[in-house]
């Protein structure tokens, strides 16, 4: 049996949800920080949906920026973007359909000698509503509220040590600057203890991870130093300039971090 044309094209647009009529809507960006937050932000979130029935595809892009409007250079900070939708949530479901995820966003410049300067901007998000969430059900005859998108600066920590927010909050990213501080001791004695050749056996036991010859990552590490941008960023010294290149990069960022550590030591451990 053939299906008419104007059936089939329905399934087809149907299926490639961008060609369908959809409601787009411009969201702003809502600051919900604690007075004091030594970021601006600005920009906002754009929703598409689609609604057929009671099913509903959605899908979010944001483009959101901070600017530094503190007179201190910002070492570390952690933020979220939450994205609200416009229905309110159904039965079965653990959050509304049509709301977007909440994004953690976290930047940990304790490695770099790049800091966070007064007046410097920092886009955090930048991307155009994609591949559509699609479930069911909700009711088409129900109210629906405008959408929402909030901000929040969780934690910062200052390049002076001073902090601003909820300590907690930043146990993860710490944890991690542990983990690398650890792993980048761990990479130096290799070389004090064997020279270069202990060195280039220690990267490699970092590039094969836990299968490796090399040790294992404790439980508590979290990620394991062998999966941070710092190793990588070694790894990626020794694979295009060798040995003494990594060796440099690693005795380089080495030193940038005591010299922030001794900045902060005064105040109060995180």
């Amino acid at each position: 049996m053939k299906l008419p044309l104007a059936v089939l094209l329905f399934a087809l647009c149907l299926y490639s949800f961008p060609c369908l009529p959809q409601d787009v809507f411009s969201v702003p960006i809502v600051d919900k920080s604690d007075a004091g937050a030594p970021f601006e932000v600005s920009g906002g979130a754009t929703l598409r949906e689609f609604a057929l029935s009671n099913q509903l595809d959605w899908s979010w892009g944001e483009k959101v920026a901070i600017r530094n409007i503190s007179d201190k250079k910002i070492l570390l900070f952690v933020a979220t973007i939450t994205e609200i939708g416009r229905h309110s949530v159904s039965s079965g479901h653990r959050r509304a359909l049509g709301d977007g995820p909440t994004y953690q966003l976290e930047d940990d410049r304790f490695f770099s000698d790049k800091l966070i300067e007064p007046g410097a901007s920092l886009v955090v998000r930048d991307t155009s509503p994609g591949a559509p969430d699609s479930a069911c059900c909700i009711d088409p005859l129900a109210e629906t509220h405008e959408p929402s998108a909030e901000y929040r600066l969780e934690f910062a920590q200052f390049a002076d040590g001073s902090i601003f927010g909820d300590r907690a909050k930043a146990q993860g990213s710490l944890a991690i600057r542990r983990t690398i501080l650890r792993g980048l001791h761990q990479l130096l004695e290799s070389y004090e203890q064997g020279g270069e050749a202990g060195f280039t056996k220690a990267l490699g036991n970092l590039r094969s991870g836990p299968t490796g010859s090399g040790p294992s990552p404790s439980q508590e590490e979290q990620p394991p130093f062998f999966t941070t941008a710092i190793c990588r960023q070694i790894l990626g010294s020794y694979d295009s300039d060798g040995t003494r290149a990594a060796l440099d990069k690693a005795q380089k960022i080495l030193k940038i971090a005591e010299a922030h550590d001794a900045v902060i030591a005064p105040h109060p451990q995180l």
